[in-house]
């Protein structure tokens, strides 16, 4: 398990399907005149992103996401541990963003977040 201290809210409700995610492209790529391409690795280590997303997250649920965000994360500055859903892993992760949230009806929303591997 990762060494995070701070754990994401596990009383949020699972997100909706599909849950999204990128690997990191860790590729340098230098074209010359002649149209060769010379590669090398940038990194020693690929991360992965994941877009997860919710529908109908209630009022309730919408204000411990915000708060985790702002208070217990510092507006995205700390890494914490979320569990991925469909595996059950434990990551180490990061908000690439802030949260992105469209209010669909009264008292529901549409939440989006961006997390990526530490």
């Amino acid at each position: 398990m990762p060494a995070g201290t701070i754990n994401f809210p596990d009383i949020l409700p699972p997100p909706n399907y599909p849950l999204g995610e990128e690997l990191e492209d860790s590729t340098l790529r230098s074209t010359f005149e002649d149209g060769t391409v010379q590669t090398r690795q940038k990194f020693t280590r690929i991360r992965t992103t994941y877009t997860v997303e919710w529908t109908n997250l209630p009022d309730t649920d919408k204000s411990v996401l915000q708060t985790f965000y702002k208070n217990d994360v510092k507006g995205g500055a700390l890494a914490f541990n979320w569990v991925h859903p469909q595996t059950g892993e434990t990551k180490l992760v990061r908000f690439t963003e802030p949260p992105k949230f469209s209010l669909t009806m009264i008292k529901y929303w549409q939440v989006s977040i961006s997390l990526q591997e530490v």
